[in-house]
């Protein structure tokens, strides 16, 4: 189980390479905090493959609980930057406020102290479960605003933009949304954790696909105005 963890770890890294290269060419703020949710998620990742390949300690599993978590907030924040191009402020604000919520959560799951021992911890295998080793003051509200509240961003905006504008990739990046989104309901609530490995790697590739198709498509149209201009 752990081979897809390190498979998906290896795509998140050169999935990140290629969107930073992009954010230094364009510059565009929506491309820097993809580029943060793509790298946490290969942190993420690595943490997965280490835990269930060699067992969990807590720097691992807290590493792995923090950027599982936090990397739908900043997808969010990707969105919003994308679909309020004409209105960067509100842009501004909502990444102002997923920062800080980052950053508060961070703070939570470091000094958190958790509910297994150190051997328990061990033998969790892959996708362990949060509710039985991470207490809920460092779960709650941060794991609704970050992950919950992001997915939906990620999701309802590509989703929108799909049925406005009709264009391929945006149901590319909602249906990524939408694995991510299944594989944690099916972990957090029926207790399937084995199929949260590859929910996510089937999500962040649809997602990097969508993103990939976007970037060609508006390419053509950021040529032909400079060539206008």
């Amino acid at each position: 189980m752990w081979v897809v963890s390190l498979l998906s770890f290896v795509i998140g890294v050169a999935f990140t390479y290629v969107m930073m290269k992009q954010y230094a060419e364009r510059r565009r703020p929506y491309q820097l905090f993809w580029s943060v949710s793509l790298a946490m998620f290969a942190v993420a990742t690595f943490a997965e493959f280490w835990g269930a390949a060699f067992g969990w300690s807590v720097p691992v599993y807290k590493t792995f609980y923090f950027a599982g978590v936090a990397l739908p907030g900043f997808f969010g924040v990707g969105t919003v930057y994308l679909m309020t191009r004409d209105k960067p402020l509100i842009g501004h604000v909502y990444a102002g406020l997923t920062v800080l919520i980052a950053v508060l959560f961070l703070l939570k799951v470091g000094g958190a102290e958790l509910m297994v021992s150190a051997a328990e911890l061990a033998d969790q295998g892959i996708a362990p479960n949060h509710s039985e080793i991470m207490p809920a003051t460092a779960r709650r509200p941060y794991s609704v605003l970050l992950s919950a509240v992001g997915g939906v961003v990620l999701i309802a905006g590509a989703l929108y933009s799909w049925l406005r504008f009709k264009l391929d990739y945006n149901r590319l990046i909602a249906l990524g949304g939408l694995f991510f989104v299944f594989g944690g309901m099916l972990a957090s609530r029926l207790s399937i954790n084995e199929v949260l490995p590859f929910t996510n790697l089937l999500g962040i590739v649809l997602i990097f696909l969508g993103v990939q198709q976007a970037a060609k498509a508006r390419r053509p149209q950021t040529q032909s105005t400079s060539a206008a201009g």
